[in-house]
């Protein structure tokens, strides 16, 4: 058997109930380093036969799995050995749209890394993971633990493995958006930039709570594990919604957009029949992200917001978004 098999068959193995966490071989051309938490990469494939785009089995510790990452690598990466890298991270939304191979499938990011001189780091957050350490019920699972995962075992991971310096700057689209804003309240100085794309950024809010439920629901999984009962657990949603904690993000440079959910100009080529269920999303995201523009503007929290009108829920939008702020995230990570 091949190392790289033996590889993938530890990452499967080790995501199974009830198996313990084993050691990776040393697999060629994977990094042999570990977050502090034990986890570490047991597999890496090529992406389009591209030497700088790779795809990351992680065996996490926090997820209690392994999670999916997609890795660009700058141009002079392998021959500058000796060099470290700032790092973007774009966060996806929910597996719909296609988790850590959606911005790499839906945007130009592949181009605009060629000259960025950064590593580009696109993980996945399952089905509906939030980018939140689950609270299971209060048990103490190593379960859903994505928020360790994105701001903690990853972080790790690509400075140890892949040459990583510690400047990083995230966005994020629909859910990552939410990933974006949330983890950098609650990890400040994690990243130095956080940008949210269509985010529901007031998941505590009657909206929020509403979308944050059929999210999780439409995932099959149960909602009360995320957060608990909105009633009974109003002190644990509220601990992670950015509206109600946005004096934490004083110190990170902020940006946030989203359209109002009316049909706009990069509208014309949407399916009819995927056009009002991208209508009602961005409507409900619109007025999340407007209800957290207005708290930071009460608390003379600096952000830039590009609340753009008609517009719905839909890549071309987020393409458009990465364009404008691409070269902020590489100002403040120069």
């Amino acid at each position: 058997m091949s190392v790289r098999w033996l590889a993938v068959l530890t990452a499967v193995a080790c995501a199974l109930p009830g198996v313990p966490a084993v050691a990776a071989p040393n697999v060629p051309g994977v990094p042999n380093a570990r977050a502090d938490d034990g986890s570490h990469v047991v597999a890496q494939t090529t992406v389009d036969g591209d030497a700088r785009v790779l795809d990351l089995t992680v065996r996490s510790a926090g997820v209690g799995a392994y999670a999916m990452v997609r890795l660009i690598l700058p141009r002079d990466w392998a021959a500058e050995p000796d060099r470290r890298w700032a790092a973007v991270y774009l966060l996806a939304g929910e597996t719909r749209l296609q988790d850590y191979r959606g911005w790499s499938a839906n945007t130009d990011v592949r181009r605009l890394a060629d000259d960025a001189g950064v590593l580009v780091v696109m993980p996945g957050s399952g089905p509906a993971g939030f980018f939140t350490d689950w609270w299971n019920y209060g048990k103490d699972l190593a379960l859903n633990q994505w928020e360790t995962f994105t701001a903690v075992e990853l972080p790790q991971l690509v400075d140890r493995g892949y040459r990583g310096d510690g400047r990083r700057a995230a966005a994020g689209l629909s859910l990552g958006g939410y990933g974006a804003i949330e983890l950098a309240a609650r990890r400040p100085g994690v990243f130095r930039y956080a940008a949210s794309y269509s985010g529901n950024v007031n998941p505590a809010g009657p909206t929020g709570e509403l979308l944050t439920g059929a999210i999780v629901g439409s995932a099959r999984l149960d909602p009360e594990a995320l957060w608990g009962d909105r009633r009974r657990e109003a002190a644990r949603w509220e601990a992670h919604d950015p509206v109600v904690n946005a004096e934490r993000l004083r110190g990170t440079e902020l940006y946030l957009s989203a359209g109002n959910g009316l049909p706009g100009p990069l509208d014309a080529k949407l399916p009819l029949d995927v056009l009002p269920g991208a209508m009602l999303l961005e409507f409900l995201c619109g007025g999340q992200t407007t209800a957290l523009a207005g708290r930071l503007r009460a608390l003379g929290v600096p952000a830039t917001v590009d609340l753009y009108g008609p517009g719905t829920h839909q890549w071309a939008y987020w393409q458009e978004q990465l364009h404008k702020t691409w070269p902020r995230m590489l100002q403040v990570l120069s």
